[in-house]
């Protein structure tokens, strides 16, 4: 029988979690971003409509305290940021209808629609709280500027608004030995009004649509209905200014905290793409429009898709979600990500590094090769990655497509051959093709790696079994048989690779001079001219992966030991240097401006330590200087080195200088 057929066509939403537009996209961006892909491109292959719709998430005040630092505004920065997250998506293909930003009029528009339904309906109130303010850096501090103890699981380094190793959320209040992110100093408790949203209402719609099939996996349905057990909180909207993002209407100085207007991006993104391809918005976000709104998120930001977004849905009669797909963590040779520790890789790294021409595609199948509908971490192994690429698309696939199509140009003059094919294999591949669609449905991709490399298992085992370099000496149309077969299994294994490796899978449609869909999985070919036969997979080397994943692993050793080479600590040129000149810089309680001079050379050096030194107090200072740091733009300033200081456990800070005097320039080893 044929593969299932689609009774109607569907139409689908897809997205990805918007990444944050103040970073470039890491390997962990990228593992979401292929598992949306391949979603999404399974559906378009059977005909369904899907539109894949992301976006950079850009509000916030870590947006505007790194666009200080840089000395742009956070326009200027977001801008820059959303330009290179497109470049890193498309070097692996990402296949995004638009790709947004939440910095944008139509989003705007959709959160104060959103806030005033949700304020029509009475759900939102207003409360005087206690909120931490930083007096060293003289405001209120929002969440993602606390750090602190995990009131739930005792982590440390966790921000005030949600937990990274439990993944609990909790008022920046109730998070324990808190400190201010910026200078390190513990908070002091201010009143301050917020805006709330009263979850607790909306218990049982809530239950109800975590329980609609389908909507979560177990595991994950399980971990929100205990956060519903446990009592749904008031869910905090507002943030003090300074802000960068929508200010409230009603409101002076308060502005919509980013989780709220974050996701809202899905749907003013949507909207700018209805509007430059002539449909529209409500065919995909009413909640009468029959369209499958799927979200593929981390297992970090569940709480946010599967309580507050529904709520916000609502209310609005906006369509909810017909599926939240979660993913683990990615690790990374077994290591959780981290920059200190040397295993957090940027997709550009892995760009820049790994010259093999199919890199990008590999990664594509590796992940492919691991995904399974849970919340399960996945791990990046350099030895596996080779060894998967090499045993599948290498040694089975692209051997079984070498070895089919140089037979065929060299006995059959460059044509599928007029015979038929093989009817126990055609038979084979179509039960296949039912098995596959499902895992694709169900988003098992690493069912449906395995189901492909049997495929390609199969065909070697029938290539060599029937010896057709035997048989085209004793009967040509039993080794056209064989040709013919091996032609449509390959076309086959093309098409149910295509949502994986659409490269590789091209390279196929060219040389068979088509375009496939999900039908053409069905052995249908025969008597047909062919293209050239080029070499499908080029087998990836250790060497290949040396560059990206030896630099890792010393990195790693390295924050284990907590030890430098002789070489690391070599390679900071340390200078005694002359303070010349001192002067505060606008707006900054912490910064100076110096002038110094290193030797015969004249430098400007922005130093946090105005909050410890005057101006006049360093002019004619001796001080010692990083003298080949890469130099930076704070507030807007240039800074061609740094000054070397010790902290006391008071938090005061003593800069370091020669016990007597020396000549400018020295060099101090």
């Amino acid at each position: 029988m044929p593969p299932e057929a689609t009774t109607a066509q569907k139409r689908f939403l897809v997205t990805s979690a918007l990444p944050y537009a103040n970073f470039d996209i890491h390997l962990g961006h990228l593992l979401e971003a292929v598992q949306t892909d391949l979603f999404v491109r399974y559906q378009k292959l059977r005909g369904n409509t899907a539109v894949y719709v992301c976006a950079d998430d850009t509000h916030g005040t870590p947006i505007e305290l790194s666009s200080l630092k840089r000395g742009i505004t956070p326009e200027q920065l977001v801008a820059q940021v959303h330009q290179d997250h497109i470049r890193d998506y498309a070097g692996f293909n990402i296949s995004f209808d638009i790709y947004g930003s939440t910095n944008s009029e139509e989003n705007r528009r959709y959160a104060e629609l959103i806030y005033e339904n949700l304020s029509k309906n009475g759900l939102i109130v207003e409360r005087e709280i206690n909120q931490y303010f930083c007096e060293h850096d003289k405001r209120f501090l929002p969440d993602r500027f606390i750090m602190g103890t995990c009131p739930r699981c005792k982590a440390q380094n966790q921000y005030g608004d949600v937990c990274e190793v439990c993944g609990a959320t909790y008022e920046p209040t109730d998070l324990l030995d808190s400190r201010c992110y910026i200078c390190g100093n513990a908070p002091v408790m201010r009143k301050s009004k917020h805006l709330y949203v009263q979850l607790g209402k909306n218990e049982k719609f809530l239950r109800d649509f975590i329980e609609t099939t389908g909507v979560l996996q177990e595991d994950m349905r399980n971990f929100v209905k205990s956060w519903i057990d446990e009592g749904l909180r008031e869910w905090c909207i507002s943030r003090d200014g300074p802000y960068f993002g929508f200010k409230i209407p009603g409101t002076t100085d308060k502005y919509f905290y980013v989780w709220l207007d974050a996701p809202i991006g899905y749907i003013s993104t949507t909207e700018k793409w209805c509007k430059e391809k002539g449909q529209r918005v409500e065919d995909y976000w009413k909640s009468e429009s029959g369209t499958e709104i799927v979200h593929f998120i981390g297992k970090d930001i569940v709480y946010f898709h599967a309580l507050f977004w529904p709520v916000m849905l609502k209310y609005s009669n906006f369509n909810l979600p017909s599926r939240i797909q979660v993913h683990g963590f990615l690790t990374i040779q077994g290591e959780k990500m981290s920059k200190s520790r040397g295993t957090f890789i940027l997709a550009r790294e892995y760009l820049d590094k790994i010259k093999h021409p199919q890199a990008p595609e590999y990664l594509r199948f590796y992940f492919g090769s691991k995904l399974m509908p849970n919340s399960s971490d996945i791990d990046l192994n350099s030895t596996e990655l080779l060894n998967r690429v090499n045993t599948t698309l290498a040694n089975n696939i692209g051997n079984l497509h070498h070895r089919t199509f140089v037979f065929c140009d060299r006995y059959f003059e460059k044509k599928i051959p007029d015979a038929h094919w093989d009817e126990a294999i055609a038979t084979v591949v179509e039960h296949a093709a039912l098995e596959i669609a499902g895992y694709y449905e169900k988003c098992e991709y690493k069912s449906v790696v395995e189901k492909i490399h049997a495929l390609g298992s199969l065909g070697n085992k029938y290539y060599q079994d029937s010896k057709p370099w035997e048989l085209i000496k004793t009967d040509t149309q039993k080794a056209a048989a064989v040709m013919v077969t091996c032609v449509n299994l390959i076309k086959a294994i093309a098409v149910f690779l295509k949502p994986i490796t659409p490269d590789m899978s091209g390279r196929v449609e060219r040389q068979l001079g088509s375009v496939f869909t999900w039908d053409d999985a069905l052995f249908s070919l025969r008597n047909k001219a062919l293209g050239a036969t080029e070499k499908l997979i080029k087998p990836l080397e250790e060497e290949d992966l040396a560059p990206l994943f030896t630099a890792a692993t010393a990195r790693e050793q390295q924050g284990k030991e907590g030890l430098l080479e002789i070489e690391d600590f070599k390679a900071v040129d340390l200078r005694v240097a002359v303070i010349t000149g001192a002067e505060k810089i606008e707006k900054s309680s912490k910064l100076l401006k110096l002038q110094v001079e290193i030797g015969k050379e004249k430098r400007q050096i922005v130093a946090g330590v105005a909050a410890h030194y005057s101006p006049e107090q360093l002019i004619g200072r001796q001080v010692v200087v990083v003298a080949n740091l890469k130099p930076a733009t704070l507030f807007g300033q240039k800074s061609e080195g740094m000054l070397l200081a010790a902290q006391n456990a008071d938090g005061s800070l003593v800069l370091l200088q020669p016990e007597r005097g020396v000549t400018s320039g020295a060099k101090v080893s």
